[in-house]
This record gives C-alpha cells, sequence and structure tokens, in this order.
C-alpha cells in the first residue's frame, strides 16, 4: 500500500471506532494520523527505514505508527479486521449512503437493526426513521437518493483496481507448467474506464492444473462454477473473475471474441458472413468447407492481426473496438495511429505539499524524472480552494521561487503554474496580471455544482475566455462511481473551448478520467488541442498518466492531437500564442 491508500484505511479505522462507541480521543487520532500521513512529503519507503521515524511525526504515536507498517508491509491489518467483523453485514454499501455518518448509522443498527441497504430503503419510506432525532424529511430524501446511487455503482470497479487484481492472477497462472498463451480479455483489455469482471483467456496443455493454481489463488474466496472450459471465482473483494482455457489453435479468435465488445463483435460476424466466413470463440471457418467427417475446418491463424487481414481490414487495437466506426475505418485503412506513452513528454496538471499534495515540490520533479520526463508543470490549488490549503497570491509568488530554484539544477523542467478555480460568475480566481507570470494555467470548477445547466455553461463559457486560461481541467466534474457530471451543455462548451483555442484536459484521476472518451472525437473535429494530465497528488500519482493515456486512445486520439507530445519550448510557445488569440478576441468584444 501507498501513503494513500494507508491513509484512507486510518480514516476507514477512525470510521469504524466512531461507529462501534469507542473513546473518541482514539477516533481524533486515526483522523488525524491519516492527515498528517498523507500530508508527510517524506517517501513512505524512507518513513519506514528509519527505525522510529513514523512515530517522530507529530500526531502519529506507536500504536498508530504499528499500523501503519502493518499495511505497508501486509496490505491488511489485524485491528481493521476485527472492527470490520462487528460491523452490519452490507456496511461497505452503507458507509457510501450520503448523509450516513458513523453516528447516525449506530442509531439505525440499534434502533432497527439495519444491516443493508434494502433494510435502510425501507424503514425511511415507511417514514419510521423520522421518529428519530435529527432525521427529518430532507435528510430522508438525501438517503434515499444515496441509497440510488449507491445501488447504481453496484459490481463495477474502477480500471485500476479490476487490472491490479487481474495482474496478480496473471503472475501466478504464467508459473503453471504448460501454459502456451495468456492474455487479459473483455472491458479490461479494451481499457474501460469501469470494469464490472475480469475476463482471462489462457491456452495450456494442462488445464486441470491452470484450473487449480486459478481457483486457490490467495485472492479468491470461493468458487462460483469450475467446467471444462470455464471457471468463474469471487475475488475478496467482491469482484468477479472468469478463467477460459482453449485449444491453441483456438486462442486468437477466442482472444478477440472475449475481448469484445458485443457491438463490435456482431458487426464484425456480419462482415465475415458476407464474405464467405463464421467467425466465433472457436475459429474463423470457410463456409461450406468441411472435413469427411462434415466437421468444419478451421482456417490457420497465428494471432489476431491475421483475423482481421482475413476480413479486409487493418488489425483494430482493443480499446477501439466499441463499435463507433472502427471497423469502417480498418477498411479504409483509415485508423489513427494512437497515441503511445513513448510520445508523451510531459506533464502539466500535478500537486504538492504547497496544496494538498502528499510528496514536496522537489520529491515530484525527482520522481518525473524516474519517469524521464522533460517537463512537469506545478498546478497546486488556487486561494479559493482553502479546503485543499490552496495559495494566497503571496505564497504563489514564494512557489515560483523554489520552482526558479529547483530549475537551477533538475533534469525535468518545472513549469509554474496552478489548477485556478473557476468562480460561480465565471471569472478566476486570480487576476489576469497574476496568472499571466505563470507557464500554465489549468481552470477547473471545485465548487457550486448544483447549478443549473444554463448558469453553469454560462460560467464555463466566460471562464475559458479569458486571457490566461489555458487548459479546462476535468471538464464535467465526475467522480466515477461516486458522482454523476454536473449540468451542463457540452455542444456549447466544446463551440467556446474551439473559438478561444482553450485545451481541453483529460485528466487521469482514475476517479475522474474526465473529458470522458466518448467525446474526444468531437471535440477533435472541432480542433481542440487535448492534455493528458495525471492530476498527481503524490509520487506515486504520476501512474495516472498511464491511464489518461488509455482514454486518449480510446478516444482515438494521436500525438499530434495532445499538446504533452511537445517539447517544452514548443508548449510555452503554444500557451503563449493561445493568450495573445484570447486577448485579441476580448479586445474585439
Amino acid at each position: 500500500m501507498d501513503k494513500k491508500q494507508i491513509a484512507n484505511k486510518l480514516e476507514e479505522m477512525a470510521f469504524l471506532l466512531e461507529f462501534h462507541g469507542e473513546n473518541p480521543f482514539k477516533v481524533r487520532a486515526f483522523q488525524n494520523a491519516a492527515r498528517t500521513l498523507a500530508a508527510t512529503p517524506e517517501p513512505l519507503e524512507l518513513l519506514l527505514e528509519e527505525p522510529a521515524r513514523l512515530e517522530q511525526i507529530k500526531g502519529i504515536g506507536k500504536s498508530i505508527a504499528s499500523v501503519i507498517r502493518e499495511f505497508a508491509t501486509t496490505g491488511k491489518c489485524q485491528e481493521l479486521e476485527e472492527l470490520r467483523e462487528r460491523a452490519p453485514q452490507g456496511f461497505d454499501d452503507l458507509i457510501r449512503v450520503p448523509g450516513l455518518g458513523p453516528k447516525r448509522l449506530r442509531v439505525l443498527v440499534e434502533e432497527f437493526g439495519i444491516q443493508t441497504l434494502d433494510q435502510l430503503e425501507r424503514v425511511c419510506r415507511t417514514g419510521e426513521i423520522t421518529r428519530l432525532p435529527g432525521f427529518g424529511e430532507k435528510l430522508v430524501e438525501k438517503i434515499l437518493a444515496g441509497i440510488a446511487q449507491v445501488r447504481k455503482f453496484a459490481g463495477q470497479w474502477l480500471y485500476p483496481q479490476a487490472w491490479e487484481c487481474a495482474q496478480l492472477l496473471l503472475d501466478a497462472l504464467k508459473k503453471t507448467p504448460g501454459v502456451k498463451h495468456l492474455e487479459i480479455a473483455g472491458s479490461l483489455r479494451r481499457r474501460k474506464e469501469v470494469i464490472r469482471d475480469i475476463d482471462i483467456v489462457v491456452s495450456a496443455q494442462n488445464a486441470s492444473a491452470l484450473k487449480e493454481a486459478f481457483v486457490r489463488h490467495p485472492l479468491v474466496s470461493s468458487v462460483i462454477a469450475s467446467g471444462d472450459t470455464k471457471t468463474s471465482v469471487m475475488l475478496t473483494n467482491g469482484m468477479q473473475a472468469d478463467l477460459r482455457v482453449v485449444e491453441d489453435s483456438a486462442f486468437p479468435c477466442a482472444l478477440q471474441y472475449f475481448t469484445g465488445s458485443k457491438e463490435h463483435n456482431t458487426k464484425l460476424r456480419a462482415r465475415a458472413k458476407k464474405l464467405g466466413f463464421k467467425l466465433n470463440e472457436y475459429g474463423l471457418f470457410r463456409e461450406g468447407e468441411t472435413r469427411a467427417s462434415g466437421r468444419e475446418v478451421a482456417l490457420p491463424v497465428k494471432d489476431e492481426k491475421e483475423i482481421y487481414k482475413f476480413l479486409g481490414l487493418e488489425w483494430i487495437p482493443p480499446e477501439l473496438r466499441e463499435d463507433l466506426g472502427e471497423i469502417e475505418a480498418a477498411e479504409q485503412k483509415q485508423l489513427p495511429k494512437l497515441i503511445e506513452l513513448d510520445d508523451y513528454r510531459g506533464t502539466i496538471h500535478c500537486h504538492t505539499t504547497w496544496s494538498d499534495g502528499a510528496d514536496s515540490l522537489e520529491a515530484m520533479v525527482r520522481a518525473a524524472e524516474s519517469w524521464r520526463l522533460e517537463y512537469i508543470g506545478i498546478c497546486d490549488h488556487s486561494r479559493s480552494a482553502f479546503y485543499a490549503r490552496g495559495l494566497e497570491i503571496e505564497r504563489l509568488v514564494e512557489q515560483r521561487r523554489e520552482i526558479a530554484s529547483l530549475n537551477q539544477s533538475a533534469n525535468t523542467k518545472v513549469l509554474a503554474g496552478v489548477e485556478c478555480d473557476i468562480l460561480p460568475d465565471g471569472t478566476l480566481d486570480y487576476p489576469d496580471d497574476v496568472l499571466g507570470e505563470l507557464d500554465v494555467v489549468v481552470v477547473s470548477i471545485h465548487s457550486h455544482f448544483q447549478m443549473s445547466s444554463e448558469e453553469m455553461t454560462q460560467r464555463i463559457c466566460r471562464a475559458l475566455e479569458q486571457p490566461c486560461a489555458d487548459i479546462l481541467g476535468h471538464l464535467s466534474g465526475r467522480m466515477l462511481l461516486m458522482r454523476e457530471p454536473y449540468a451542463f451543455d457540452l455542444e456549447k462548451v466544446l463551440e467556446t473551448a474551439a473559438r478561444c483555442r482553450t485545451i481541453i484536459e483529460i485528466n487521469g484521476d482514475p476517479y475522474r478520467l474526465d473529458l470522458d472518451w466518448r467525446y474526444c472525437r468531437a471535440a477533435k473535429e472541432r480542433g481542440i488541442k487535448f492534455a493528458v494530465n495525471p492530476d498527481a497528488h503524490s509520487s506515486l500519482g504520476l501512474r495516472n498518466i498511464i491511464f489518461g493515456l488509455n482514454t486518449a486512445r480510446k478516444g482515438w486520439l494521436t500525438a499530434n492531437d495532445v499538446v504533452n507530445c511537445l517539447g517544452v519550448d514548443d508548449l510555452k510557445n503554444l500557451i503563449q500564442a493561445n493568450r495573445a488569440y484570447r486577448r485579441s478576441l476580448q479586445e474585439k468584444k
């Protein structure tokens, strides 16, 4: 576990302790320790290397330091497991309902024996809950809306969570003797932002040994079904994983079939039939061609590329297989050369301990050097984001001095920037003369999400017209599996961004991945450029670059579409040219 994950676990322990009515001082100790650990600039590795180093941090005592070490080394904690065992059956769902803090939840459990969302909904709809002090009608409405939201997202997982589990399963399966080919399939291979289950396709000499290794993996909590070709298990985190064992000759077609999407495969099979073939998970067959026994003869295909070649198509990368015109483009040999990590030269939107980041400015720059990035943009929060220790102008100037000092020795160029709040009236959190001194400005919305669609659209569009609004950050404000996008007119925003030459961010935070890949092509067709940013709040957060690139690839984007593929001087020149253009638009008004 990294620092952020451990801090989240400490917060969970604080919630459970308060729910169980434990000593309030102990509850606050875990709450404070979570905040302190997340804000500590030193990497977790260094905190663990030196004996008693954790205990030297104000707010982390000996017992909590022991808990942190247990999480860091094992990924678990005995005390947390015991607290969870005493919690309601549906605790994981109940704590996700807005308005239900630990004290209110304890009252409901004690008064009504609430264990599940269904039971909670029942006491809300019957009105029984309103008899309790503090549970008024408005809160009940909020709880019911929260229950609906939790149900909507049930059984879904963020891409990184599923990917990490899948990699652990693959690492174990690769060690099984006789494995020939082994690949992840399904929506995970297509790099969808939200995953429902894990699909693995394998060909092997010893299928029984492979299935045994699969069901006995430490991540597996139970076996759902086990047959000759398919084994389904439930993982300890509640995710389902399916293992499909196929003959080696059928592996390419099985991989293609189980990668999907369903819509892509339906159109591909229809094309195969039109050309005189039959395509399914068992192979590619020529219609009417059979052996003397009457059995169909599968055409020899060594990999997926040959399947598509037989059908007169370019190979279609898995990310594009969503039936959004990829088959037609492949037929005309007009598929884009999708952006790759090797094209990526620098990142722009990162946070440090100057605001709400977990690592220092220097640590973030060193991490960028380890990624061999040419530049890193430091965009800590602006002053209105008080909850994130947003920078007053004086602190922003002070940070620029530290950046200037680092630039004298760092191999990675540091860009002085800010994530500037878009205020409710569409103005920016700093005046233009302050923003004009910065290398890059990301403008984002962090408050007043409940505005009407018309008001929110006007707010965003007005911000985009400001000269120093270089990049529009996480456009829709969504938080995957947590919060829906706020209401706004996407078409008008894209039109304004195109007119003002504002770059649109693809935010790589796994909870955001915003702009949604489904809208990237509409933005690209308007001439809009993109910035794929990790929105990293720690050194480890730089891995969000990968998740952002997944979204860019699903959105059909190339290196030419993404400003992070520019060298630092070309990027700065582009930003200055765009600012001059927006100023000229203002002067014409």
